[in-house]
């Protein structure tokens, strides 16, 4: 790369959009999902569940139908390959879920590896190979892919930028990929669902409860609120649409 060439960043993001959405089982992570124009979505199902894509007119990619041989890896990596070099018509790729990935990959290792539990080696395999993934799809963005990650929830110590011990609900992968999945891409959303009226909306907004996050002031609710309106498409849209002014800063 020749430096002199390199140029100042503008005032809108010029790239796709990474993201989490995590939530407990059931409350509409993958329906959320079919928000998305289905024309140009692909959803990487690593659930046993399709019932919320039905109908919905979605591409899907059956991760678990397609492993042969404990070849966990090897399937998500060919996957990977093919949307970053070759062709097509996906501008949205939703992982479902991450958590999930997580618990398959440990468990095709182990059985691979011909125990019938898992130990150290296997978790930590699994981990190198997680954050690997992660990275990869995350870097997505630079090919003009929005990339969003699903998680289930749990609850985890973890340590704050003072050093203090806080108990948070995060995204349900290990500790060690936490920071990881977090820390490297633009929003952290919990989904969230009113227990009487069933409207659903995006909580965005950190606080001393849930891991959140938004890179975008203009992203996330108003002052008075926590999130935005469980809609992946307005949500992607208002960030693409989100212009840095000094007013915003």
């Amino acid at each position: 790369m020749d430096l002199k060439n390199l140029k100042p960043v503008g005032n809108k993001i010029d790239r796709g959009i990474s993201m989490i959405v995590y939530g407990n089982p059931g409350v509409g992570k993958t329906t959320l999902a079919t928000t998305l124009p289905p024309d140009d979505t692909l959803i990487i199902n690593a659930e046993a569940g399709l019932g919320p894509l039905l109908g919905k007119g979605t591409y899907v990619y059956p991760l678990l139908e397609n492993i042969v041989n404990n070849e966990f890896e090897k399937v998500l990596d060919e996957l990977y390959k093919k949307l970053r070099t070759e062709k097509h018509r996906f501008k949205n790729v939703v992982i479902d879920n991450i958590s999930e990935i997580e618990g398959q990959l440990i468990t095709h290792i182990t059985q691979r590896h011909g125990k019938e539990a898992p130990t150290l080696r296997e978790y930590g395999d699994a981990s190198y190979k997680m954050k690997q993934w992660i990275h990869q799809f995350r870097d997505l963005v630079y090919n003009n892919i929005n990339v969003v990650f699903n998680a289930w929830e749990f609850p985890m110590e973890l340590r704050n930028a003072e050093g203090n011990l806080l108990s948070l609900i995060c995204p349900k992968v290990s500790k060690s990929i936490v920071p990881v999945l977090c820390g490297c891409v633009d929003i952290v959303g919990r989904l969230e669902v009113h227990e009487k009226t069933g409207k659903r909306w995006v909580r965005i907004r950190p606080n001393d409860m849930y891991l959140c996050k938004s890179q975008f002031k203009g992203v996330g609710g108003s002052a008075d609120e926590s999130g935005e309106l469980a809609d992946l498409t307005i949500i992607l849209d208002k960030v693409l649409n989100y212009k840095y002014t000094k007013e915003s800063k």
